[in-house]
């Protein structure tokens, strides 16, 4: 399965960055370019168990899903995978710096032939998942650190 990992430093509380991810899953098109759609399914809070729904545009191609809370230490750690649409799971890592967080994303995930069959190719697939995720952390550092200092 490829794996795409980035980390950021981000100028607010880790709280504060758990907080919009955990807790404030419907804000992720806010940053994350691909996500057109995140919505709960479960009620907040957000807890073990908890389910999602997305709709993540691949280059083109829509994908729709549900994903689950799995595992989750609050300010420290959530992990969240898919139950239906992409075979993936993300690791979402939270380290304390100084009145900042190092934010670690992971996400392992598997295509479906029909879907790389609809794409270029696997390597051009996975060069814009970095990319995504890339300018997703740079998006919500920017949100963070404005909603920190306002």
């Amino acid at each position: 399965m490829p794996l795409v990992e980035q980390s950021i430093d981000i100028e607010a509380p880790v709280q504060a960055v758990f907080g919009m991810i955990a807790d404030q899953p419907e804000r992720q098109p806010e940053w994350w370019p691909p996500i057109e759609l995140q919505e709960r399914v479960s009620p907040p809070p957000t807890g073990l168990g908890s389910v999602s729904r997305y709709v993540y545009n691949m280059m083109g191609v829509k994908i729709k899903g549900e994903h689950e809370v799995v595992e989750m230490r609050p300010n420290e750690y959530l992990r969240v995978k898919t139950t239906s649409g992409i075979d993936s799971a993300f690791e979402f890592i939270f380290q304390p710096q100084g009145r900042g967080t190092h934010l670690t994303i992971r996400v392992d995930y598997k295509l479906p032939g029909s879907v790389i069959g609809q794409l270029l190719n696997k390597l051009v697939i996975e060069q814009k998942n970095e990319s995504d995720l890339r300018d997703g952390l740079a998006n919500l550092k920017a949100i963070l650190e404005r909603e920190a200092h306002s």
